[in-house]
């Protein structure tokens, strides 16, 4: 049985981790989700455990216990549904929110306006080197992660372009062909 640990101490390990559910049977894998910039814990991790009553009793025992200064939360991990794209089926399950950018990722948006606006007229609408100095979707993707306002201005523009999230994937697989 797969379970997720949540709020995790930024210092918490791996080896700590494993550790403490270790005490409560085997532990068939344990993972802690690390920042790919940073190298650092977000803060969350899974841990899988072969017997499912093991996993269970882990949940009540260590749900709630104080660790590194942070109440941990234990429970089941959920699957993804296997749709073969994993951001198609992120897009249509949180359609019920009500934030416009809710499963868009900084990737799409960015991937999307150079595909509708080109690079020239992108660095036209918004002034920043990595638009118009030998522009690349990584070193964009890199700069608007680490600058705020930049960002924003990205979002803006997409929401501006009032082009419905759905349309994102027919348009760079007809490209691809």
């Amino acid at each position: 049985m797969k379970l997720l640990i949540r709020n995790l101490a930024r210092t918490t390990t791996k080896q700590a981790l494993q550790a403490m559910f270790e005490s409560q049977g085997a532990v068939q894998s344990c993972t802690l989700i690390l920042d790919k910039e940073t190298g650092n814990s977000k803060g969350f991790g899974y841990i899988e455990m072969p017997r499912q009553g093991d996993a269970k009793a882990a949940m009540k025992t260590l749900n709630g216990k104080k660790v590194d200064g942070n109440k941990i939360r234990v429970k089941k991990a959920e699957s993804k549904p296997n749709s073969g794209n994993h951001q198609n089926a992120r897009l249509e399950t949180n359609s019920t929110s009500k934030d416009p950018l809710h499963g868009v990722t900084l990737e799409m948006i960015v991937t999307l306006l150079v595909e509708k606006y080109g690079w020239k007229e992108l660095g036209r609408q918004i002034t920043i080197k990595c638009f118009t100095n030998d522009p690349s979707i990584v070193s964009s993707l890199k700069f608007l992660r680490k600058t705020p306002w930049a960002r924003q201005k990205v979002e803006t523009l997409y929401l501006q372009t009032k082009r419905p999230v759905n349309n994102i994937w027919p348009i760079s697989q007809s490209r691809s062909k």
